[in-house]
C-alpha cells in the first residue's frame, strides 16, 4: 500500500515538474531595446482587451482585441508603465499602433528566426495599406478590386500599391487588413537584414541553408509565410518576395 502511494506521488510530483519547466517565466519575455530591432510575433490573451494610445490605463482606448480572433501582432517596443507592470508596443491589422499591457499577451516563436524576420518586415513596410503610406509613402498608383475568395464566406478588398521599384498586396475585410505579398527590387534596403547586394554567404549566415532553390532564387519558409530571395548574375540579392497565407 505505501509502495502504491509513493509511486502515486512520484508521478504527482514529476507532473508538476514538467508543468513548471513548460511555463513561460516572466524573465523571458523580450526587452524594449531587443523588440527594437527584432520585432516578435503576438497574440491577445483575452476578452476586450484594450488597445491604448500609451503604456498605461490613463491613456485613450483605440479599440479592443479578443484573443479567439488570433490576430497575430507585431511587438515593436516595450515600457515600465505608472502601474509597474510590462506594456508592448503592437502593430495591429485591426485596431492599429497601440499599447497592451504584457500580462494580456502571449509571445510565440523568439527563437524562430524566421518568424522574427516575417514579422520585422510586417514592421517596416506596415501591417494596414495606411501604415505602408506613412513608412514608403504615397505609392504611384493604387488598384483595388473586390471578390470572394474559394472557400471564404465573405468578400476581400484586394489593394495593390504600386511604387518605383516595389508592390504590396494587402487584403481588406470587415475585421481588418492583410499583408499579402510584398515584391521589391529597390526602394527600401531591404528585407530586415537581409539587404540588397548581400551575397550567398551573408545570407545563409543569417537564415541557414535554403529550404528551396530554384535558378537563382532561394526559398525560406515559416508557418504560413514565405521569403523567396532572388541572386543576380553576379550573387548579389536583386530582389525579395514575401508571401503569406490569408488562412
Amino acid at each position: 500500500m505505501n509502495g502504491k502511494k509513493g509511486w502515486i506521488l512520484l508521478c504527482i510530483l514529476w507532473a508538476g515538474s514538467v508543468l513548471f519547466a513548460g511555463a513561460p517565466a516572466g524573465a523571458s519575455l523580450p526587452s524594449g531595446e531587443e523588440l527594437r530591432v527584432r520585432p516578435a510575433p503576438a497574440f491577445v490573451s483575452g476578452t476586450g482587451v484594450n488597445v491604448r494610445s500609451g503604456p498605461s490605463t490613463a491613456f485613450k482606448s483605440l479599440g479592443k482585441l479578443d484573443g479567439q480572433d488570433s490576430e497575430e501582432l507585431a511587438a515593436v517596443d516595450a515600457a515600465r508603465g505608472e502601474d509597474g507592470k510590462t506594456w508592448f508596443l503592437i502593430l495591429s491589422a485591426k485596431a492599429g499602433e497601440g499599447w497592451i499591457r504584457g500580462d494580456f499577451l502571449r509571445f510565440e516563436g523568439l527563437d524562430d528566426s524566421l518568424w522574427r524576420l516575417f514579422t520585422r518586415i510586417r514592421r517596416d513596410l506596415g501591417v494596414t495599406p495606411v501604415m505602408a503610406v506613412s513608412r514608403l509613402g504615397k505609392p504611384d498608383t493604387t488598384k483595388s478590386r473586390s471578390f470572394r475568395p474559394e472557400d471564404r464566406p465573405e468578400d476581400v478588398t484586394e489593394t495593390e500599391m504600386v511604387y518605383p521599384e516595389g508592390t504590396l498586396v494587402f487584403w481588406s475585410m470587415k475585421d481588418g487588413a492583410f499583408l499579402v505579398s510584398a515584391d521589391f527590387t529597390g526602394r527600401i534596403d531591404g528585407f530586415g537584414e537581409v539587404a540588397f547586394g548581400a551575397d550567398a554567404d551573408a545570407v545563409e549566415k543569417l537564415l541557414g541553408p535554403p529550404h528551396g532553390v530554384r535558378n537563382r532564387v532561394w526559398t525560406y519558409h515559416s508557418g504560413m509565410s514565405r521569403i523567396h530571395i532572388r541572386f543576380d548574375m553576379d550573387g548579389r540579392v536583386d530582389r525579395l518576395i514575401l508571401e503569406r497565407d490569408p488562412y
